[in-house]
């Protein structure tokens, strides 16, 4: 039979939450339970993102032109070859200038660009998008991740962590980060944007504004296990256990760089005493003695 929770210092709304807990975990107790407000830090982005198509049969037709002919025909010449309007041929020209991959001489004469060469013999180009994405750094968690779309912006009338527990930003300035560094985060975090095995690559990212703090709540749970009697702090989001920032709070605990009293109040070595002797430990069989062994065969 566990202490009331009345007589321990957990949140009034944290009180189900705490029950379940040691219903769902024998020998297991809540001595205290808190809501705390954190960071998290949104940073608004840009980025490039190319992606191949194949060309269509009026650009591939330009392109050779402007590889196998000699000397390279006028847009003029062109549309007369393929008995087009010239307006045609010059609005698809200037696409793949655009793209880079073709040069437009005042007279209407076409050269083909280095890079247009290339794609010429790949039978794709590659066309590039702005996207506009938001980088979110979490301190308690360690991560950085991407999304598309902005988290709004909320005023919580809770304790601040960071006053408890030093909260750091695994990456202290996103502008200093390599393009390098920023694909494969992008990538993990599952926007479809960079899939290199797909083509799609992002080839820019740039920041386009201030950083701006959302706050998010968090739930510190302080257990006891009886069975191994020792207490232990437990991180939740809702239900869902967050194991990085648990094993850093225990580290720092551990460490006495922690109070249980600071993050918890009243969590008291009496506390955890009486809980503990309120908690039936499973006994272990013992062993029968060789001789009592010798007497049953």
């Amino acid at each position: 039979m566990f202490l009331a929770s009345s007589t321990k210092p957990i949140d009034s709304n944290l009180s189900s939450l705490a029950e379940q807990i040691e219903q769902q975990n024998p020998g297991l107790s809540v001595l205290a339970a808190r809501q705390f407000s954190f960071a998290i830090r949104q940073t608004p982005l840009e980025v490039a993102v190319s992606e191949p198509r194949e060309f269509n049969v009026l650009e591939e037709f330009i392109l050779r032109a402007g590889v196998e002919f000699e000397p390279a025909p006028t847009l003029k010449e062109l549309a007369d070859l393929l008995g087009l309007d010239e307006i045609f041929v010059k609005t698809t020209a200037a696409t793949l200038v655009s793209l880079e991959s073709l040069e437009v001489a005042e007279n209407g004469q076409i050269a083909i660009a280095p890079q247009g060469r290339d794609f010429f013999e790949k039978g794709a180009v590659s066309r590039s998008q702005i996207q506009s994405i938001y980088a979110i750094s979490d301190p308690l968690n360690q991560t950085l991740t991407f999304k598309f779309d902005a988290l709004p912006p909320e005023s919580l009338n809770l304790p601040d962590l960071a006053d408890i527990v030093s909260l750091e930003h695994k990456i202290s300035d996103l502008a200093n980060l390599s393009l390098a560094e920023i694909q494969p985060l992008i990538q993990d975090s599952g926007l479809g944007i960079h899939a290199p095995q797909n083509g799609k690559i992002v080839s820019a990212c740039d920041v386009v504004g201030d950083d701006l703090d959302i706050w998010q709540t968090v739930s510190i749970f302080v257990l006891l296990d009886a069975i191994e009697n020792k207490t232990t702090i437990q991180v939740r989001q809702g239900k869902q256990i967050l194991e990085t920032a648990s094993n850093r709070l225990n580290e720092l605990e551990s460490q006495q760089k922690l109070s249980l009293n600071d993050l918890c109040c009243k969590v008291t070595p009496d506390i955890a005493q009486q809980e503990s002797e309120t908690i039936p430990v499973p006994k272990t069989p013992k062993k029968p003695s060789k001789k009592k062994l010798k007497e049953t065969i």
